[in-house]
């Protein structure tokens, strides 16, 4: 745009604005007067192009005061596209000009490209009933995508589907006929055959992988072995209990309510363990068993896998201790003279409890002194 005439020599500044009121260019001078250019002109304004296609109107403007309009016979007053400027007294803008074109668009060359996927590439555990998109940054040529251009396949087998595009003709869908394979590493491929509205193809073919699920463990774990074995008989008292697991357990399953020991229908004190792959289970009482005692060993249904999935059913077993040695007299009168017991464990409810085992030792002594005295 160019500004020209003028009623005397002397500085203007000049201005352009674009089709949304932002300025472009402003008139610049050497002769000191805020950056103007002398008259008479032309002065040249100019401004970028809009890319995009359509009709765009730019303005231009003049810097000057109510003065000038004064010498030139007009009228003192700012004019109806006069903008006062607030920090210079009686200076102000006037709009004088507009200049409206239109903008066309040149052909399109450049290539479409692919934003986004999903699955994402090298995404592991996804469902095997998902389908593949494909999101394109442009519009692209519905007859373009098609099961021969948007491939997905394992190894080098393909899927069989069926491909669609939405109604943007951005975002391109494989649809698979069945159900992807479980724990299978796919690969999606879309072919330089897509190209956008303008016939332009894909630069490269784009490539992108990702692994479905493994199958769901749905299967109860079961007990393996146990220590000590079902209807074992002389246990040392000092035994801690164990189960064995055919895989991993959930540790926080197993505790002194889910694995219990009884003696009848008294609960035994104890602590409750797993080790470090999860596989066996440790009761250790917290006291020693009692002689020549039954016991019964339960691990109930709230234990479960690392999946969830719980015991079948409460898997119990049993076991009986040994019974309490008991030392024999000597055969000779210089042996060991005397009878020996074994003290009940349950206090006063045992036959003679702690003195009674006293009492008839000092009885086992006396006697022996009483046959000595004899022979000689």
């Amino acid at each position: 745009m160019e500004f020209t005439g003028g009623y005397r020599a002397g500085w203007v500044r000049a201005y352009l604005y674009d089709n949304d009121g932002v300025q472009v260019d402003i008139s610049t001078g050497t002769n000191g007067l805020g950056g103007g250019a002398i008259f008479p002109g032309p002065i040249t304004l100019t401004g970028t192009a809009p890319a995009a296609a359509g009709t765009y109107t730019f303005t231009a403007a003049w810097y000057g005061n109510q003065f000038d309009l004064a010498q030139v016979g007009g009228t003192t007053t700012f004019g109806p596209n006069w903008t006062p400027d607030p920090s210079n007294l009686n200076h102000g803008q006037e709009k004088i000009a507009t200049n409206s074109f239109t903008v066309t668009a040149g052909a399109d060359t450049t290539a479409p490209t692919v934003s986004s996927t999903l699955p994402d590439n090298n995404a592991t555990g996804v469902p095997v009933g998902s389908a593949v998109t494909a999101t394109f940054n442009e519009a692209i040529d519905p007859a373009t995508v098609t099961t021969a251009s948007f491939l997905l396949q394992a190894g080098v087998d393909n899927v069989a589907g069926a491909v669609a595009l939405n109604g943007a003709g951005t975002i391109a869908t494989f649809t698979p006929s069945a159900a992807l394979q479980d724990n299978t590493v796919y690969t999606a491929t879309l072919t330089t055959a897509i190209t956008d509205n303008s016939a332009n193809p894909l630069a490269a073919d784009y490539v992108w992988t990702f692994t479905t699920s493994a199958v769901a463990d749905a299967t109860a774990p079961a007990v393996s072995s146990t220590s000590p074995d079902n209807n074992a008989t002389g246990v040392a008292v000092g035994s801690a209990v164990t189960a064995t697991f055919n895989e991993a357990i959930d540790p926080a399953t197993v505790t002194t309510a889910s694995f219990l020991l009884q003696a009848g229908v008294d609960n035994v004190a104890g602590v409750v363990a797993l080790n470090g792959a999860g596989t066996i289970a440790t009761f250790t009482p917290s006291a020693a068993l009692q002689d020549n005692t039954v016991y019964t060993a339960t691990l109930t249904t709230v234990i479960t896998d690392i999946s969830g999935n719980p015991l079948a059913a409460d898997y119990v077993w049993t076991f009986t201790t040994a019974a309490a040695v008991v030392p024999t007299p000597s055969g000779d009168d210089d042996g060991w003279f005397g009878c020996a017991i074994s003290p009940s464990r349950g206090g006063n409810g045992g036959n003679l409890g702690t003195y009674g085992f006293l009492l008839l030792l000092a009885l086992g002594i006396a006697l022996r002194k009483r046959v000595r005295r004899r022979k000689e």
